[in-house]
């Protein structure tokens, strides 16, 4: 950066004397006969600097949209690296989340298409649920398997006052509420293959004390947990996304408040300062530049 002011200096003197000053190659000689006080040359040196200047209104917007370029742009590498890695990191940690997360969830829905069905729990409300819950039940099965639940959901609204915790409507298969529906609430336990059944394979009475009733839980279990890990997986994903918006935030800030730093840095003066010469003491000019990056 300073090499590139004083050449900037050496080409202002060439211009700023109107013909009456050459470059000679000694620069100490050129620096205190050139003529510093001319107008032209101080407009000159002055949009020499005003062209170093930095937008901090740009640099904030180009790091608003990726981290770390203001900062490269006003040669604050480390910052730009700091906040580009981030930008890098973020992204790659909530692909990689949000690809376990879909991973997770073909997992457990194949899980719970094998082992809950609807006509399971069908059956146990045509055969128990009236009677355990009231009011009587004749579901077509056919319906349901078919994918119709209008009647098992008519049967989960009827009002009954022995109906408690049946909440919920069995929603349509292959839905996200199906899914977490069914390993959550009490009244779908009936769907899943290892609940206890009687000798036609029907799913029991809720009333009838069965010793494997303690058991009846596992896939439950088992669904639920996977369920909760993909949830985890996708809740990383989230969170990787909430901090990659503050990142480019921060990054846009810090990008305005670095360029007007920088600007600061940049700056011009002209003086007077006393010299030694074959002629005796005398006034030169002096062009002060100071650049700190």
């Amino acid at each position: 950066m300073k090499s590139n002011i004083l050449v900037s200096l050496l080409c202002a003197i060439t211009i700023v004397s109107a013909g009456e000053t050459k470059i000679t190659g000694n620069l100490e000689w050129d620096l205190q006969h050139a003529n510093f006080d001319s107008v032209a040359f101080q407009q000159d040196m002055a949009l020499d600097v005003r062209e170093k200047m930095q937008n901090p209104l740009y640099n904030g917007l180009y790091s608003l949209l990726l981290p770390g370029a203001g900062q490269y742009h006003t040669e604050r590498y480390t910052k730009a690296a700091i906040f580009f890695g981030a930008e890098v990191v973020l992204v790659a940690y909530a692909i990689i989340s949000d690809h376990n997360g879909n991973k997770k969830t073909e997992e457990f829905q194949r899980y719970a298409n094998a082992h809950w069905s609807a006509y399971r729990y069908a059956q146990w409300i045509n055969t128990y649920g009236g009677a355990d819950y009231g009011p009587t039940a004749n579901i077509d099965l056919n319906k349901v398997q078919r994918g119709d639940y209008s009647e098992i959901n008519a049967w989960e609204v009827a009002p009954s006052p022995n109906k408690i915790g049946f909440s919920h409507q069995l929603p349509r298969f292959g839905e996200q509420q199906y899914y977490e529906l069914i390993g959550k609430y009490h009244q779908f336990k009936f769907g899943w293959s290892d609940y206890p059944k009687d000798q036609n394979g029907i799913p029991i009475s809720d009333n009838r004390q069965y010793d494997d009733l303690k058991t009846a839980k596992q896939q439950i279990t088992s669904y639920m947990s996977e369920r909760a890990r993909a949830n985890d997986y996708y809740y990383a994903a989230s969170f990787a996304a909430s901090v990659l918006v503050i990142n480019h935030v921060i990054s846009a800030i810090d990008a305005y408040l670095s360029t007007k730093a920088y600007n600061r840095e940049i700056s011009a003066s002209l003086g007077l300062k006393p010299v030694d010469s074959y002629e005796g003491k005398r006034l030169l000019s002096e062009l002060k530049i100071s650049v700190g990056l």
